[in-house]
């Protein structure tokens, strides 16, 4: 009987194309490989076998870490903008609120204030004592 995996959530669910694997692990796959087996064969011809083994690793791995790597539904490039963000923006958070119409109510205040002072100067409003 052929068994079909549904899941629970909607969100969660990523088509597959080749091998079980998604279209962006496969560009990015396809990428690594198109960079590292040139790489590789150029690089035998004047480094070490050893030394150009962990070359192409060092440059496949974050191909690779782009494709595969998911965290709270992030892919690699909205979790990398997000860890920086945290790290290195300022962590204090100053809580200031003031409505918008503050500014209005202060200068409406202050005139009141100024006509109860002097009785003889109309307000900016249009009323005269």
């Amino acid at each position: 009987m052929i068994e079909i995996r549904i899941p629970k959530e909607i969100k969660t669910y990523r088509e597959k194309l080749f091998f079980g694997l998604t279209l962006r692990q496969c560009i990015c796959a396809g990428a690594a490989l198109l960079i590292c087996v040139p790489l590789y064969i150029w690089g035998n011809r004047f480094l070490p076998q050893e030394a150009v083994s962990w070359v192409v690793v060092l440059i496949a791995a974050p191909l690779m870490l782009a494709g595969f790597f998911r965290y709270n539904d992030m892919n690699f490039e909205q979790f990398a903008v997000e860890f920086i963000a945290h790290h290195f923006n300022p962590q204090k958070r100053i809580y200031e609120y003031e409505p918008i119409f503050m500014e209005l109510r202060r200068q409406y205040l202050l005139e009141e204030f100024l006509a109860e002072t002097e009785p003889d100067t109309p307000t900016t409003y249009g009323l005269v004592d």
